[in-house]
């Protein structure tokens, strides 16, 4: 797949935001982040913002249906928690509500692997072993997520 290079920086407010984890043999549907220079630093669930007035369920349903044009329902809320992070020099702070999502549709999540897109956002996303994250191949962003996802064997 092609190298995908987005260039952001972490708004300097708190923005409260809600993340969607489907589970799906065994692995997890995540979105690169990546450094500036196209390195991949670890990988996000999809959501994002929560708009005022907004149920974190229901961004995070909405969110799925924008990035992947998929349908999801809530399985259970796996937790809420704060991210203090830096990303290339500025600091980001949000409150996460973590969700166990299980999609009715796939969307673009019936690849293996899809060019992600969200307005100026342009990104890979996959299909990680949840294995790949537990013993340390691979990176689960944000910190903190980890330990509240469900372990799931692999198929």
């Amino acid at each position: 797949m092609e190298n995908l290079t987005h260039y952001w920086r972490p708004r300097q407010s708190i923005r409260a935001i809600s993340l969607g984890l489907p589970i799906c043999d065994g692995r997890l549907l995540v979105s690169a982040v990546t450094e500036d220079d196209g390195r991949t630093k670890g990988w996000r669930p999809l959501g994002g913002g929560i708009d005022f007035g907004e149920s974190a369920e229901a961004a995070v349903l909405r969110e799925l249906a924008e990035e992947i044009h998929a349908e999801a329902k809530i399985v259970t809320r796996l937790g809420v928690f704060e991210n203090i992070y830096s990303h290339q020099g500025q600091q980001g702070h949000e409150v996460v509500f973590a969700f166990e999502v299980e999609l009715i549709s796939f969307g673009l999540a019936a690849a293996d692997e899809f060019v992600l897109e969200d307005g100026e956002f342009r990104d890979r996303a996959a299909w990680i072993p949840l294995n790949d994250f537990q013993n340390g191949n691979e990176t689960l962003l944000p910190d903190g997520l980890l330990p509240l996802v469900p372990t799931v064997p692999a198929p």
